[in-house]
């Protein structure tokens, strides 16, 4: 049995958290994925004091076309922006 994946979602305390149901994903042309939101928790230590705040969502993948069609149907959408930060390699 497969573990639904996870993203860290790091946002500014005031826009609040996406909730169960909501869908993920980036704006433009060139989006790939969209993510349905199934859990969340938010992550301690965050840097709340600053105004941000992060959290630990457990996502379902899906198309970009998949994602757009549940958004014009009505799902709330919360749009992202991945770090572009080169990440270490182990």
């Amino acid at each position: 049995m497969s573990r639904s994946p996870t993203i860290r979602y790091r946002c500014p305390v005031a826009h609040g958290n996406p909730s169960p149901g909501h869908i993920l994903m980036g704006e433009g042309p060139r989006v790939r994925r969209g993510y349905r939101v199934l859990a969340i928790r938010q992550v301690r230590g965050g840097l709340v004091a600053l105004g941000c705040v992060t959290w630990k969502l457990t996502v379902e993948p899906m198309s970009a076309a998949a994602a757009r069609e549940e958004v014009a149907a009505g799902v709330p959408l919360w749009g992202i922006e991945w770090d572009s930060r080169k990440r270490r390699s182990a």
